[in-house]
């Protein structure tokens, strides 16, 4: 198969977003695997690289990775970037490669950066550490870009796995909306028509690659789905919630050129009609949160308050309990 610019068409590239504390990466790259046996591009080799970005701590993101490399007979590659090691991986040789580029410096637009500089499929799909997603999945994104060639990028949706309480009804609100936007926990993009890199200093590295990609050539996967937990307690809602409206600021602020190019969102018309009675109450609530936390995030980054952002919201990690 063709070869450009050391893109291969016999890999695809899985790029793994994730944090060293991350305690459910073993449990997602299990679930990754799974949709990629089903997939139809699994006669080609894949190309598994996560970037493990923050302080070492317990190790326990690596662990799981090791393991993971292990059960399925590949040997992991470890690449220190802090230390000067290029994002150079060796041949892949067999169906599986894995590698983890590990840096102590967190953030998640570099870990996209290190990524996308070190991948070599031509086609990528890009996963954070911490999502569910069934085995049609990978197959569903991979043909989408297949059937679109005007498309850069193929995103799934974004649904969530609420646990029984009132909080977290109130938390699950969006999530019955249908909003046109790429989904930041999983998408597939080929390689070729993504920006060599993104400012590290992004908030909602996401949002500002859908918006410099453009609404025209973003497509959905249709039936994808990746699932997330959600923030049980108001205190890890805030923590993920305010980074998010703090991007929203960030962008307007310094990127204004970008305004306009995301997709028309749905009129309050039509998010009432996808909306039951009871969730419509509720909306209510979570947008008076959602208030408050983004007249926080805007007097934050006023002041140059964009470090505090990156907490651990613990309870979205929590998969093993209802």
């Amino acid at each position: 198969m063709p070869e450009l610019h050391g893109v291969s068409a016999r890999l695809v590239s899985l790029a793994v977003l994730c944090r060293t504390d991350e305690p459910a990466l073993g449990r997602t790259l299990t679930c990754a695997w799974a949709s990629w046996q089903a997939a139809p591009a699994a006669t080609r080799t894949l190309e598994l690289l996560v970037c493990l970005n923050g302080d070492p701590g317990d190790g326990r993101a690596l662990r799981d990775l090791r393991a993971f490399a292990a059960k399925h007979d590949a040997e992991p590659a470890l690449l220190d970037v802090d230390a000067g090691a290029p994002v150079s991986l060796p041949p892949a040789t067999g169906p599986l490669l894995v590698a983890a580029v590990c840096t102590r410096r967190a953030g998640k637009a570099r870990a996209w950066n290190l990524l996308r500089r070190g991948a070599r499929g031509a086609v990528m799909v890009f996963m954070d550490a911490d999502v569910s997603f069934s085995p049609d999945t990978f197959g569903r994104l991979l043909d989408a870009l297949e059937t679109h060639p005007q498309a850069a990028l193929a995103s799934a949706r974004t649904t969530c796995a609420a646990r029984r309480t009132w909080f977290e009804s109130v938390m699950a609100v969006p999530y019955g909306v249908d909003f046109p936007n790429l989904s930041p926990q999983l998408y597939a993009a080929r390689s070729d028509a993504l920006p060599p890199a993104m400012p590290e200093n992004l908030l909602d590295p996401e949002r500002w690659l859908e918006l410099t990609a453009g609404a025209g050539r973003i497509v959905r996967a249709r039936g994808a789905r990746v699932t997330v937990r959600l923030p049980a307690t108001l205190r890890d809602f805030f923590w993920q919630r305010v980074r998010i409206e703090m991007g929203k600021v960030q962008l307007a602020s310094e990127h204004p050129h970008l305004a306009g190019r995301g997709a028309v969102q749905p009129g309050v018309a039509d998010v009432l009609r996808q909306l039951g009675p009871a969730d419509v109450a509720r909306a209510g609530v979570y947008l008076t949160l959602r208030r408050v936390v983004h007249e926080v995030a805007r007097r934050w980054y006023a002041r140059g308050r964009t470090a505090d952002v990156w907490r651990q919201p613990v309870s979205t990690k929590r998969w093993g309990q209802s």
